[in-house]
């Protein structure tokens, strides 16, 4: 049985893609207080990246 690291199994990627969304969180709010139209697109980018990212990943790159 290969050893794989944590940060390449699915749980590794879910934890990775987990704080992407709390990184996102944080430019959202740091957008909004700015009131940078910039940033919160940004953050909103972030976000359906890593929550995209566990489908692509099944559905499309694996097959």
């Amino acid at each position: 049985m290969e050893k794989n690291s944590f940060w390449r199994t699915k749980a590794g990627g879910l934890t990775i893609a987990f704080l992407v969304i709390m990184a996102a969180f944080a430019v959202i709010v740091a957008g909004i207080y700015t009131s940078s139209e910039v940033a919160c697109t940004a953050g909103f980018v972030m976000i359906v990246a890593a929550m995209l990212y566990s489908p692509v990943r099944t559905y499309i790159i694996r097959r």
